[in-house]
């Protein structure tokens, strides 16, 4: 809050930014499908829903049940789609207000779905006046190799009712691990509020993998161990070290403070079991850069976090990882640039539908590049006190 112009170093695929060190191999081309177009382009959606008085009333008395709802948008009409509403402490809004929505193709019907989506959100924002932070950040963690959800945006009438703009985001459905893992039979887990991987998590998917959770006990296990050289070894044969700590970064870069290495909240967990390994996944980036002299080793609660962190061959492997990212990855020419682009096609559609905050949006984006600025020279000179 996980860029566009193209370098030696980054290469766009199908709207997603990847970014490359000299020693990477590039990455395979694949056809670019219609979800893939659905991103690949800067734009404002229309969206229209309609929801019956019955399935509002659902809505009102348990706002996470699905309900079957209407979505249309210009001349296509998608029946018995399932919603629900949206949103922790902050960000949550009721039905009559400006709810964040959740929407699920083929709950009632089987295999619909909206531009290759089976599962999308579309967030309200309401924490965050630019609605650009997650798209931003989400480039950001494609970049540096960690998988993240793409953004577009829309204008949403609910019940003949405008809502004015949202950020349309796409989901973890099970299409999104096909596309970034090569399966989707792995576990899928979310981490929930405020809850690590030594309690039980939700597993949302998963088809003939580690059962009871196994994968994540052999985590803790291994996070767990006293020898600190051991630690580190058996950590690396469970989780996707490399990723982790790119992941890592970035949380500290964007100084993500609601995330899982500070927080314990925001974050999703795949077990792939083609590796056997464990990969963390960013979420809810929509509070970012808040403390731009923020230091870059805080005080981590995620338990993964914590743990790695504390072994020698961690650390330097963070360290060396944050040079990288912020000299191929956050760069803040092409950062500001990115801004931009995306400013001059929100600020119309925003304008459009809440004037007063269309006309202040400028001075919304301009605070979330000085911020991006701001933390750069943060970084940089942090770094240069380590040995």
């Amino acid at each position: 809050m996980k860029c566009a112009i193209l370098t030696s170093c980054l290469a766009i695929v199908a709207g997603t930014v990847m970014a490359l060190s000299a020693a990477d191999p590039a990455p395979p081309s694949r056809p670019v499908t219609e979800r893939d177009a659905l991103f690949n382009k800067s734009r404002v959606i229309d969206l229209t829903i309609e929801v019956n008085k019955s399935e509002v009333d659902s809505l009102q008395r348990d706002p996470r049940k699905y309900v079957k709802v209407s979505l249309k948008e210009n001349n296509t009409k998608y029946a018995d789609a399932g919603m629900h509403l949206k949103g922790a402490v902050g960000s949550f809004r009721n039905f009559d207000d400006k709810p964040g929505l959740t929407f699920n193709m083929d709950k009632f019907v089987d295999a619909q779905r909206y531009h290759g989506l089976d599962k999308f959100h579309l967030a309200n924002s309401v924490q965050d006046p630019t609605y650009l932070s997650e798209l931003i950040c989400g480039e950001l963690y494609r970049a540096a190799g960690v998988p993240a959800s793409r953004i577009s945006h829309a204008a949403v009438t609910l019940n003949g009712r405008k809502k004015g703009l949202y950020y349309l985001k796409e989901g973890y459905d099970k299409e999104f691990l096909r596309i970034n893992f090569g399966s989707h039979n792995g576990n899928f887990y979310d981490g929930g509020f405020l809850r690590d991987i030594d309690q039980p998590l939700e597993l949302i998917s998963g088809k003939g993998d580690v059962a009871d959770q196994g994968d994540l006990k052999a985590l803790l296990a291994a996070a767990r161990e006293k020898d600190e050289k051991k630690r580190f070894e058996k950590m690396e044969k469970v989780l996707d070290v490399d990723r982790f700590i790119s992941f890592l970064v970035l949380q500290v870069v964007t100084w993500d403070w609601d995330g899982y290495p500070i927080k314990r909240n925001n974050y999703r967990i795949y077990h792939d079991p083609k590796t056997n390994k464990i990969t963390f996944l960013p979420s809810g980036m929509d509070q970012m850069f808040g403390d731009t002299n923020g230091p870059i080793l805080p005080n981590f609660d995620g338990i993964v976090a914590a743990e790695l962190m504390k072994t020698a061959a961690g650390k330097k492997r963070y360290y060396t990882r944050m040079r990288e990212i912020m000299s191929t990855v956050y760069n803040v020419d092409r950062l500001t640039k990115r801004l931009d682009e995306l400013e001059a096609v929100v600020q119309p559609a925003l304008k459009s539908v809440d004037d007063g905050a269309g006309r202040d949006y400028k001075n919304q984006v301009d605070r979330l590049r000085d911020a991006i600025k701001q933390r750069a020279k943060s970084v940089n000179e942090q770094l240069k006190q380590v040995k």
